[in-house]
């Protein structure tokens, strides 16, 4: 917000800038807005001021993934780790985790973890069953002996799961089954569902997984999608798939005819969204037998940001290829204005509730960023170079999993970080008038902290940056520091400094001349 111009004398004028506006790396800038920012919050808004601290809960050595189910989960190499020990083991390279009831599952790996029963495994199963070792009855399997060391079929398999029997010499029994019962190492099926007899030939007994790139859970189902169709599990089991007895809680499939590519899924409300880079497509229903799907098209998630999907106060966040844009149900809203035709990709985001967080990739330089967007204010700020893998909540906290191996709890004292560097640099003081102008004076009302410095650099006309301004205190101290620039039609300013400096407003005085 900016008051109107004020004459104090023949030819001179006052503008005060009130509020800031955040970054803008675009080519049209209002007073207020910041060419670059590093390590800026909007907590004291209207004011800017210095970010909060960042602790390390936790160190790992190649981090690509991590969630929370009332304690951390983290893929790290090879390892996947539940409340800090090692539970199971997975491929290395980037992965997806979900969790439904108390069974967390890792993909693209189909492996879970159960954290009632501590048990880790492979949600899609293939058993080889020796000819001599299986019977069948007209409605049971039973084997001789475990079908792996240790375990059972009632360790391996429940209730209402879906197996395909292949490779048996019976070739009628040859199929796909329900599950309406498993006790030790007898499963039984339908009434009159087999051909009695003893195969001679080895049995395979699956339970099959669909190949999926995209996963969520919503209304206690396991969501996911492949190339082309729409997955979800069975109500309460994300190991159930292919289950279509007619009921409520079955398992749900549907095949769309997209030309698109789908770059990822998400819950929101009560409806499962899946995504395209130029559609979406919304799932609403309670149950297989009332789902609908609506189709619209609208600028989509850019693929490779699937982590970007964030909601925030009912508003859903992602990264879209033209920039980050804001859904509520219909059109999506551009709030990517600010980043101008810089292009960024790789993007994964979270949320404290209020703030929506996002590490993305400069696709030309490749470097990457963390970038704010305070809701309220609608201003976006740079925080630092963080690249991260995930960010996500545990309980009220906001944890950060950066991919060189820290988890940090941000919203945090300075304890571990310290006093923080930091940086504004602000866009070019410039008018629209015809007129030439001079600035004689700009005053800068801050409020240091005790131990902190700040700096105060300006360069006229896109000439070399010189320092006009520096000032450190040892005491708690609000000051408005004055810089006398020289004659120039275009003025700029950068601050930086270390410690805690509350950045309140910028007051200019300046003369306008005559024509040009």
């Amino acid at each position: 917000m900016r008051l109107p111009k004020c004459r104090f004398g023949a030819g001179e004028y006052r503008q005060q800038i009130l509020e800031w506006h955040g970054i803008q790396y675009g080519r049209i800038t209002q007073d207020g807005e910041l060419e670059e920012s590093e390590n800026l919050s909007t907590a004291e808004f209207p004011a800017l001021c210095q970010r909060r601290g960042r602790k390390t809960l936790s160190g790992y050595t190649a981090p690509t993934a991590a969630g929370a189910r009332d304690k951390l989960i983290v893929v790290d190499g090879t390892a996947l780790k539940y409340d800090g020990a090692v539970v199971g083991t997975v491929t290395a390279g980037e992965k997806q985790i979900v969790t439904v009831n108390s069974r967390v599952c890792v993909f693209p790996d189909q492996v879970f973890y159960d954290t009632d029963t501590k048990k880790f495994g492979k949600m899609a199963l293939d058993l080889t069953i020796p000819a001599a070792n299986i019977t069948f009855d007209t409605a049971a399997i039973t084997l001789k002996s475990d079908p792996e060391e240790g375990k059972k079929l009632e360790d391996l398999f429940q209730v209402n799961q879906a197996i395909e029997i292949s490779g048996s010499s019976i070739k009628e029994n040859n199929r796909s089954y329900i599950i309406r019962a498993v006790s030790g190492n007898v499963i039984t099926l339908d009434k009159d569902s087999l051909k009695t007899g003893t195969s001679t030939t080895d049995v395979h007994i699956q339970r099959k997984m669909p190949e999926l790139k995209y996963v969520c859970e919503q209304n206690n189902r396991l969501w996911g999608v492949d190339d082309s169709t729409i997955w979800a599990s069975a109500l309460g089991d994300p190991l159930t798939f292919y289950n279509y007895d007619g009921l409520s809680t079955d398992s749900y499939a549907v095949s769309l005819g997209t030309q698109g590519r789908f770059t990822g899924i998400c819950g929101y409300g009560s409806n499962v969204m899946i995504w395209e880079e130029n559609a979406v497509h919304r799932l609403m229903g309670s149950e297989p037998g009332e789902y609908t799907i609506y189709n619209n098209t609208i600028p989509g998630v850019q693929a490779g940001c699937h982590k970007s999907l964030a909601v925030v106060n009912d508003v859903l966040y992602y990264k879209g290829a033209a920039g980050v844009y804001a859904f509520t149900g219909g059109s999506p809203t551009f709030c990517g204005t600010e980043f101008g035709t810089r292009r960024f990709g790789n993007a994964v985001a979270g949320t404290d509730g209020q703030k929506y967080m996002i590490s993305m990739q400069d696709l030309d330089s490749g470097e990457w960023g963390l970038w704010v967007l305070d809701t309220l204010s609608g201003i976006w700020l740079r925080e630092d170079g963080t690249h991260a893998v995930d960010i996500f909540r545990l309980g009220s906290e906001l944890l950060m999993l950066t991919a060189d191996g820290k988890l940090l709890k941000t919203g945090q004292d300075d304890s571990e970080e310290g006093k923080l560097h930091w940086s504004a640099v602000l866009t070019p003081f410039d008018w629209s008038t015809p007129e030439t102008k001079q600035y004689t004076r700009l005053y800068f009302q801050l409020l240091l902290e005790a131990g902190s410095w700040v700096k105060i650099e300006i360069r006229e006309d896109r000439n070399p940056w010189r320092e006009v301004f520096i000032h450190h205190t040892q005491r708690r101290k609000s000051l408005a520091a004055p810089v006398a620039p020289n004659k120039c039609e275009q003025l700029q300013v950068r601050l930086t400094g270390k410690g805690r400096c509350l950045i309140r407003q910028v007051t200019r005085e300046f003369v306008l001349g005559g024509k040009r």
